[in-house]
């Protein structure tokens, strides 16, 4: 079966986050209990993902913890996260480029502002047709104006779309909208399943 694009999301797909040294400065770093760090950390990423500053989630997690961060303090802890979210996954990175000039490609990423504008200019993005981030379009997945957004500017059918994402929340929105969808969990698999299913 041919596809008119295939569709993939980045984080923990094409990059490998929050390896354990990265885990461990963020939380000495924040000097505050890691359980209540990482419970304010996800409580205000979807903001952060879509219309609030680096310096305005930053602060709201410091309300959370009632930690008396200053901007300095607030920098560190930007710098970690931000560059941590950088760091390429090779094996998916490499099917990424099997991909390359076979088959249209977008990419579909809950970024902030900050970390998707590092994106755009790094060497992996090259390899997309598209890119399209939730600070861009104002919804993060799976809200299904996210998917409907891909579609409208590609011109894809959602029948012939692809859709990747290691998170079964995600994948299970854009199979609702009658794109396909292939949850990830390992590069060999995706390989797998793309060659399998659609020649790829």
């Amino acid at each position: 079966m041919s596809l008119d694009l295939v569709v993939f999301d980045y984080s923990e797909v094409l990059s490998r986050n929050q390896p354990q040294p990265v885990v461990r400065a963020l939380e000495e770093a924040a000097g505050v209990p890691p359980k209540a760090f990482w419970e304010a950390w996800h409580r205000h990423r979807p903001a952060y993902n879509t219309t609030a500053s680096a310096d305005e989630y930053w602060r709201l997690v410091a309300d959370d913890l009632g930690a008396g961060w200053d901007a300095a303090h607030r920098q560190r802890l930007w710098s970690l996260d931000i560059g941590n979210c950088l760091n390429p996954h090779e094996p998916t990175v490499r099917v990424l480029r099997r991909l390359h000039g076979r088959v249209p490609l977008a990419l579909l990423s809950d970024a902030p502002r900050d970390l998707a504008r590092c994106l755009d200019g790094s060497p992996v993005m090259a390899l997309f047709d598209r890119r399209f981030f939730s600070c861009d379009t104002g919804v993060n997945k799976p809200d299904p104006l996210a998917y409907e957004t891909v579609l409208l500017r590609t011109g894809a059918r959602p029948e012939r779309t692809l859709f990747v994402d290691d998170n079964r929340n995600n994948t299970r929105g854009a199979e609702r909208l009658g794109l396909q969808a292939h949850h990830y969990t390992t590069a060999e698999g995706l390989g797998h399943h793309l060659s399998a299913v659609y020649g790829l």
